[in-house]
């Protein structure tokens, strides 16, 4: 025998009374998690197959029924992911937690059959490397096959030959990916999944190998895995935590991966390189940065709206760190009691939690900003994106914002739907699929296939400040520059229910600008009558209004597709705000670089009974004055703005040329600064003061 059953048993296996107490304890806390996987378990006993649990990284939508032949190769429609998931054997798990459950012998005999199957039906070659055995494939299934047998083994039906087709069959896949060795995986999410199965199926075999040369081997392969997996999160891994490709569900497959590796190093007594453990836990912490309210991950890139709180157990428990533990579930989640067991439960249980101190999160490295009002499931919560690409799981959603309000989402990322090539797939990738500009109605960079693209652009003048109640951030990209423009986004936010979106273009020649949000499906949309560029929001806990302030602006609403989980799809609105061409060409000189410029004011509140109380906050342009001239500036120059927020005024500047001559102090209604961006709270009496004398006020500046 390869294998040592009683070894297996003492690192993969679980007692009777460590099954009990697992039986036990998701019946109490996980009862519709339970029942998921216990209906996966059954399906998967009649060969349908299904693939709807959360960490499914392309989730299907119908069942698929094989009857008693299964076809691993087997395509419905035409996306090949499906072949893929069919073939990382996730649902194996199922079958063994199935078992745990109930008992039943069904489960295991199903799961003999159809990894005999399996064995039997791909062997390696150029063919099957390219569907079956995909290196990534291959990576998964070490864990999950290692996991469904842990479940399984005591059971009669796994008898010492089918221990030794799956012994077999795993070092052949050690093998396989010990003799990969590409750059695509030194620098892609691919490559650490390799590892992570390398690192399993090593350890396995070193601790549970009867045979003494295949014991040398396990350990060969456990050390070259855990080398490659440090050079390949040093490669990958941001210093702000983030996974270069800038997807938030395939930065958890990374950071799941990673914890997979922690957890079998605790349990065979294993050091792991400290970087690995540094990185892991950096990952962790961007997580709990960019968990919404809800305790979902950002949709961003090719992302699914996922709970995070389950990966935030497993970070939190790994790491004994309460913070990460506020981002998590009070108790073990369904799957890390199993992975873990009682014991773990007990430790994670009496572990604090501590809500991180910081409300304002720059991650510099990645480009995103995130703003919340506190770290409640109620809280109001912006996130800016102005980063890089992060290759082909990357959208074209620089200077992107995300927004929250009382915990419900208001503008969101429509998400990915498809990895087929097509309209959809090149729709939801696109710049107008995301909350940002337009120039001309071109995208600034171009989809050649599913995944390439054309036109590769960098992400500048990154920047944020917090003063008081005021918090500011900047960003912009290069993306527009061969058509003669600069865009640059700036953001202010009062408190954290108003919002001054103003977006600058600063180049020569006539251009047409727009805006684009998109709202939340849940949200009611409508136009607000005798306001000119003001649409109504509303969800079930806040009413919004957003005004663009900008002249000769059209607004469009339409339609737009929103994918929250791959191949599901359903509408929701969008507004456009678009400069009209030939106001363009109007303001604009061809000879001369000029800037101008789109803004828009958001406002939120939470819903009342009583009518119309949105009618009390309101937005106008002002004029802004050089106070040591006396001179009105152009809109070019410097813009004014007057909120009106039921009771409370506020005024801003935001200047589009540095302060200099007779532009280095500026403002109206009595007050000035030499700031860029300025914000003051206006006295009930200064209010109709637009330009007049008096006793000169200074203002807060966000930006020099």
């Amino acid at each position: 025998m390869m294998i040592d059953r009683n070894r297996f048993i003492l690192y993969h296996g679980r007692s009777h009374e460590e099954v009990q107490a697992c039986r036990a304890y998701v019946k109490t806390w996980w009862q519709e998690e339970l029942a998921a996987r216990l209906e996966i378990a059954d399906q998967v006993c009649e060969n349908k197959f299904i693939f709807n649990l959360p960490w499914d990284m392309e989730q299907t939508a119908e069942i698929v029924a094989f009857g008693e032949a299964l076809d691993w190769t087997y395509m419905p429609g035409k996306d090949v992911e499906f072949v893929y998931q069919m073939n990382r054997h996730r649902y194996w798990i199922c079958l063994g937690q199935a078992y745990a459950i109930t008992g039943m012998e069904r489960y295991v005999k199903m799961f003999v059959s159809q990894m005999a199957n399996w064995i039997c039906d791909n062997t390696i070659n150029t063919e099957t490397m390219q569907k079956t055995w995909r290196t990534i494939e291959a990576g998964i299934r070490a864990e999950n096959w290692i996991k469904a047998m842990g479940y399984m083994v005591k059971s009669p039906h796994i008898t010492d030959q089918v221990l030794e087709a799956f012994a077999e069959s795993m070092l052949l896949h050690a093998q396989y990916l010990a003799e990969s060795r590409k750059s695509f995986s030194t620098k892609s999410n691919w490559g650490i999944m390799e590892s992570s199965g390398l690192f399993a199926i090593g350890k396995m075999l070193e601790e549970c190998a009867a045979d003494q040369g295949v014991k040398q081997r396990g350990r060969e392969y456990a050390r070259l895995a855990l080398e490659r997996l440090e050079n390949q999160l040093v490669t990958q891994v941001m210093t702000d935590g983030v996974h270069w490709e800038q997807s938030p569900m395939y930065h958890n497959e990374v950071l799941r991966c990673c914890l997979e590796v922690l957890r079998l190093a605790g349990i065979y007594q294993v050091e792991v390189p400290a970087k690995i453990l540094t990185m892991t836990k950096a990952m962790a912490y961007a997580d709990r940065f960019w968990q919404k309210p809800d305790g979902t991950q950002l949709a961003g890139g090719d992302s699914d709206s996922t709970d995070i709180r389950d990966i935030l157990t497993t970070s939190a428990l790994q790491f004994k760190d309460p913070v990460l533990k506020s981002g998590a579930y009070p108790r073990l989640d369904y799957e890390s009691i199993w992975d873990y067991g009682q014991a773990a439960a007990l430790t994670y249980e009496a572990l604090d939690a501590k809500e991180p101190e910081e409300l304002l999160v720059w991650q510099r490295e990645s480009g995103n900003w995130y703003l919340r009002s506190d770290w409640g499931s109620s809280a109001d919560y912006l996130h800016v994106r102005c980063g890089g690409l992060g290759g082909g799981h990357g959208h074209f959603d620089k200077l992107h914002l995300d927004l929250v309000i009382n915990g419900e989402d208001f503008l969101i990322d429509p998400g990915r739907y498809t990895y087929v090539d097509g309209e959809e797939r090149r729709r939801l990738k696109s710049a107008a699929a995301h909350n940002t500009v337009l120039v001309d109605g071109q995208e600034y960079t171009h989809c050649l296939d599913a995944w390439g693209v054309s036109g590769l652009h960098s992400a500048v003048n990154g920047s944020c400040k917090r003063k008081g109640s005021y918090t500011y951030i900047q960003c912009g990209h290069t993306g527009y520059v061969q058509q003669g423009v600069l865009v640059n986004r700036r953001i202010l936010a009062i408190g954290t229910k108003i919002y001054i979106v103003c977006d600058e273009f600063c180049g020569s020649g006539s251009h047409r600008y727009s805006q684009h949000f998109h709202m939340a499906p849940e949200c009611h949309v409508s136009v607000s009558e005798g306001q000119d560029n003001t649409v109504s929001v509303s969800g079930n806990t806040f009413e919004a209004k957003m005004c663009c302030l900008s002249e000769h602006v059209t607004m469009k609403l339409e339609a737009f597709p929103v994918s929250r989980h791959y191949n599901q799809m359903e509408q929701a609105e969008s507004v456009i705000f678009c400069t009209k061409p030939e106001a363009a060409v109007s303001q604009s000189d061809s000879a001369s670089a000029k800037t101008e410029s789109m803004i828009t004011v958001i406002f939120c509140s939470d819903q009342e009974n009583e009518q119309q109380h949105m009618e009390a906050y309101t937005a106008e342009r002002i004029p802004v004055f050089s106070s040591a001239q006396g001179r009105c500036l152009e809109q070019c120059e410097a813009e004014g703005i007057l909120l009106t927020c039921q009771k409370e005024q506020y005024f801003i500047v935001i200047a589009h040329v540095e302060a200099g001559a007779d532009c280095d102090y500026i403002g109206a209604m009595n007050h000035y600064g030499l700031g860029r961006v300025m914000a003051a709270k206006l006295l009930p009496e200064e209010v109709n003061q637009r330009h007049m004398p008096g006793e000169e006020q200074g203002m807060t500046i966000l930006c020099w």
